[in-house]
This record gives structure tokens, C-alpha cells and sequence, in this order.
């Protein structure tokens, strides 16, 4: 085998790699964070800047709190926090200031899970609820566990998406059944993960400090697969292992994607609504 040969199957299996295991966490965050912005549009354009508090109040608490709960368990410095701080000339809500070493491998593996930090607290959240609020949550939760599965065995785009909405469809129609929607349960259920969910998606700031843990991540496979290519060593158990370990992370962004799907369409109709009745005019989310 030639070097460029060796390079090339290392560079290869080292991306296809990354797609596999993040592909559908990338698709999923660029989803939520396209449907929370409707949201929040939605809100600004018909009760002004502060109508977002409807669903801000208690979503970017959780949000920082996602970013300070990482800081704590990777080691980083926490200069300031500010949980719900809304700046009406910057538009920021809140936020988390910290610092960290540079030469700390650990620390700098730490940002990129800073970074998803608000996604992943966010998620854990509303599964929480859903256990708290939905009742038989446990058959609605193995339908999407069974679903996702399937996401092992996918490699491409077209594959993730097919899987991962029907999945979000078959949890709204676990969720808004007749029984559920004469429940206050299920309403306080709904009204709290929407808030919560359109909350998850992760700014620029966020994405740009996430970024220097995922080349670091990177780094670590180009490393493992470069040994495994020198030793004879198969690393295909363990990325197997880290793959189906994801299922649970993809089930979890599935109701985070349903969440966030139902909140913009109840806060759109409240919205439009309004805006219809006092302007005489359709709400455009866009």
C-alpha cells in the first residue's frame, strides 16, 4: 500500500465516520434551529419584541444552564452567567462567560459539548416530561426507539430524513390523541416543552465554541484509525458501539423536533390569528 493509498482510506473512513455518527445531529439541529427562528419571528412580528418572553422565559434559563452544566464537568472556568437577561440592542437573552487552557486536551474536547450543551440538558428535560405528563409514554417511547434504530443501518442523507420525520409524525399522533387532549396534563406538557424546545437551538456563538472540541474529536478518530490501519487493528466493534449508542440521543432529538414542530404551529396560529383580527392581514413567519 502506497502512502497516498493510506492517507486516502484514512482520510475516507475517518469522514465517513463523522457523517455517520453526526449527520443526523447536524440535520436535527439545523431543523430545530429553522423551525425555533419561525417561532420566535412569529412572536416579535405580532406582539413586538418581548412577545418571545412567552416562550424565552423559562427555555433560555435551561438553555445557559445546558452550557454551565458542561463547563462544570469539563473543567472550564465560569466568568459570568446570566440565566435570562434580555438586551434589546443585541437581541442576546442570556448568556454563559468562561475560559479555559488551551493545552487541557480534556478542556478543549469540553467545548464542543459546551456548545450542544443546551441541546442535550434540553432534551433530557422534555423526555422527563413526557414521562411526567403523557400517559403510556412508555409504548409511545418504544414505537420511536424501534423507529430510530433503524438509523444504524442508514449512510445517507436522504435515508436519515425518511426515518427520523416519520418518527417525529408517529409521536405527534402518539401525542394529540382524544384521550390526551381532555387532559390539562398534556396541555401544561405541551405549553412547557415548547418552551423548552424552541429554546435547544444553538447561536453562532454557541456552534463557533462547539467547533474547536469537534476538530478535536476528529483528531482522536484520525489518530484510532491510523493505529488501526498500522497494527492491523479493527476499530469497526467499538464505532459500532458508539453508533448504537446514538439511537438514544437520535430518539431524544426526534421529540425535540416534534416539540419545537408543535409549538410553531400553535404559537403561528395564536399569532396569525391576532394579526388577522387587529391588522387584517396574514402573518408571514418568514
Amino acid at each position: 500500500m502506497t502512502i497516498l493509498v493510506f492517507v486516502k482510506d484514512l482520510i475516507i473512513t475517518t469522514i465517513s465516520q463523522m457523517f455517520s455518527l453526526f449527520g443526523g445531529v447536524f440535520l436535527f439541529g439545523l431543523l430545530i434551529h429553522f423551525i425555533s427562528h419561525l417561532t420566535f419571528k412569529s412572536l416579535a412580528k405580532s406582539f413586538g419584541s418581548k412577545g418571545t418572553y412567552v416562550v424565552a422565559w423559562l427555555g433560555t434559563p435551561i438553555h445557559e444552564l445546558g452550557h454551565i452544566l458542561f463547563c462544570v464537568l469539563f473543567l472550564h472556568r465560569i466568568v459570568k452567567i446570566e440565566l435570562f437577561k434580555p438586551d434589546p440592542l443585541t437581541g442576546t437573552l442570556g448568556y454563559v462567560s468562561h475560559t479555559w487552557n488551551r493545552s487541557n486536551p480534556w478542556q478543549v474536547l469540553g467545548n464542543f459539548f459546551i456548545g450542544i450543551g443546551p441541546l442535550m440538558l434540553g432534551c433530557a428535560l422534555l423526555l422527563a416530561m413526557f414521562y411526567l405528563f403523557i400517559p403510556n409514554s412508555n409504548q409511545a417511547w418504544d414505537s420511536i426507539l424501534a423507529k430510530v434504530g433503524e438509523v444504524n443501518d442508514s449512510r445517507s442523507t436522504g435515508s436519515y430524513l425518511v426515518i427520523l420525520s416519520g418518527s417525529s409524525f408517529a409521536m405527534v399522533r402518539l401525542l394529540f390523541t382524544f384521550a390526551n387532549a381532555s387532559s390539562w396534563q398534556f396541555w401544561v406538557f405541551v405549553y412547557l416543552s415548547s418552551c423548552i424546545a424552541s429554546n435547544v437551538r444553538l447561536s453562532l456563538s454557541d456552534i463557533k465554541g462547539a467547533l474547536s472540541g469537534f476538530l478535536f474529536i476528529v483528531f482522536l478518530f484520525l489518530l484510532i484509525n491510523f493505529l488501526g490501519h498500522i497494527i492491523g487493528f479493527g476499530n469497526e466493534q467499538s464505532f459500532l458501539f458508539i453508533a448504537s449508542s446514538l439511537g438514544i440521543i437520535y430518539s431524544l432529538l426526534v421529540l425535540a423536533l416534534s416539540m419545537v414542530l408543535i409549538g410553531f404551529a400553535l404559537t403561528y396560529l395564536a399569532s396569525a390569528t391576532y394579526v388577522k383580527i387587529r391588522y387584517g392581514y396574514l402573518l408571514n413567519p418568514f
